[in-house]
């Protein structure tokens, strides 16, 4: 027997939320995937061993390490780099807001 003072239309609602929430997992996956499944061919495709040259030492090591290697510090620097732009979005906001306050406490002293 149902409630009368519950509607029957409130349960797929919440029913609804939930398959979506269950699903938020579908974007980033494929987005991953179209990231990750080139850049594995790429390293896979290139096992040779190279020279490389970096801050005046020279070494030989396999094309992939090296692969590996720029993609994670392009990775880092990409995070670093967000984590200051941001830094620095809110300092400007909370400069502007320090000096808005500044004005009007400069303008209400005058009157």
């Amino acid at each position: 027997m149902t409630d009368p003072t519950r509607p029957e239309a409130a349960e797929p609602q919440v029913d609804a939320r939930r398959s979506s929430a269950d699903r938020r997992w579908v974007g980033p996956a494929i987005l991953s995937a179209a990231v990750l499944v080139p850049i594995g061919i790429l390293i896979f495709s290139n096992l040779d061993s190279t020279e490389v040259s970096w801050a005046g030492f020279r070494f030989n090591q396999p094309l992939w390490i090296i692969l590996i290697a720029t993609f994670l510090s392009g990775m880092v620097g990409g995070k670093v780099a967000g984590w200051g732009w941001r830094r620095w979005r809110r300092r400007r906001k909370q400069l502007k807001q320090e000096l808005d306050v500044l004005r009007k406490h400069a303008a209400d002293g005058d009157s």
